[in-house]
């Protein structure tokens, strides 16, 4: 049992102290909170973008390997892309008559089941638009791109996906006949940086 100046002499903490540490930890949050938001959402238009990137030259590969055209199709309603083989001839369109990989239906991405439900596919379900696309160009989305057996294509273009949250955005593109892609991230958000005019070249 302790004895009356043991308990004089004890140490605890006081009301001030216990209130100076939550009041720092409120302050940590508001700061952190917003930074790991951004994070995310960077990172998932990020991922998105990359996954289209690798599946393009994925596409690329196995046209060259089989010695036949493979083709991508965008679809912003839903948001989703596909890759396959082109069995039956219709240019644009990936269905059941189409093949991925020679076996199998067609692989179907679908954007936000991914990469979450605020990212989107294609610059006409932008909630922030960016002042121009990479190198100034205007932003305009390609319909498909193909891959013919030399790894050539018929087909340039871009195509933009966006966290529609924060605003940031990400872009491929088929830059040339010879099947050269690039991958650009813009650097702008939202909401007080959308006249950001800079994008990055990524791959």
């Amino acid at each position: 049992m302790l004895k009356d100046n043991e308990l004089k002499n004890s140490s605890g903490v006081t009301l001030i102290e216990l209130m100076v540490v939550i009041s720092l930890i409120a302050i940590i949050a508001v700061i952190a909170v917003p930074q790991y938001g951004r994070f995310i959402a960077k990172n998932s238009v990020k991922r998105a973008a990359n996954d289209l990137f690798q599946n393009m030259r994925l596409a690329r590969t196995i046209a060259i390997k089989e010695n036949r055209t493979y083709i991508m199709t965008f679809n912003e309603t839903p948001n989703t892309f596909r890759v396959g083989f082109d069995a039956d001839s219709n240019d644009s369109l990936l269905d059941a008559g189409d093949q991925y990989d020679g076996a199998g239906p067609v692989k179907v991405i679908t954007i936000p089941t991914e990469y979450g439900a605020d990212v989107v596919l294609g610059s006409a379900n932008y909630t922030v638009n960016p002042p121009n696309g990479p190198n100034a160009m205007a932003i305009a989305d390609a319909a498909f791109f193909d891959f013919n057996t030399d790894g050539s294509s018929n087909q340039t273009g871009t195509i933009y996906l966006q966290d529609t949250f924060r605003g940031y955005s990400a872009c491929v593109e088929l830059a040339n006949s010879a099947g050269e892609t690039n991958l650009y991230l813009w650097l702008g958000s939202a909401p007080d940086n959308t006249s950001n005019t800079n994008w990055v070249e990524l791959r």
